[in-house]
């Protein structure tokens, strides 16, 4: 796992940053062992006894219809665009994802921007072309004069 504190309860012997599953209090998402906090204080705390009553395996909820820290956002206004995050790449990445991109340096995508990055679908009249090319080159093996070999046994 990924999810540490600073461990406030002092259950963990040492003062260093412990992996922590617990609810409450703030849960940063760390790939070095709790030594850096990447992004902030972003793991949600806990469905029933944290303080925004989200799930503690997403990302801390924005107030409102605020942009989320990521496309693990535990809510979603109706019609919001979800956003992909450096935080989301980096937790991918962490996962066993192998990724092109520098999660540290992203930014944002928009879900509907990666949906505009799509080929488009070719035009009919690609297909057209493409259908007579084919006849034609069809027809033209057709018309090719056809050779004959005959083997003769003495």
């Amino acid at each position: 796992m990924f999810r540490y504190s600073n461990d406030p309860t002092n259950v963990a012997p040492g003062n260093g940053p412990s992996l922590d599953l617990s609810v409450n209090g703030d849960k940063y998402f760390s790939i070095d062992g709790g030594q850096t906090a990447l992004f902030g204080n972003t793991f949600s705390n806990g469905r029933y006894n944290g303080t925004d009553k989200q799930q503690a395996s997403h990302w801390r909820d924005t107030a409102g219809c605020q942009i989320g820290n990521g496309i693990m956002d535990p809510t979603f206004c109706f019609g919001q665009t979800g956003y992909i995050t450096g935080l989301d790449l980096a937790a991918y990445d962490a996962m066993g994802w192998n990724l092109s991109t520098n999660a540290l340096t992203y930014g944002t995508t928009s879900t509907a921007s990666i949906y505009r990055a799509l080929a488009p679908v070719p035009e009919p009249t690609t297909w057209a072309m493409m259908i007579v090319g084919f006849g034609l080159v069809g027809s033209a093996m057709r018309r090719s004069r056809k050779v004959t070999t005959r083997v003769r046994f003495a």
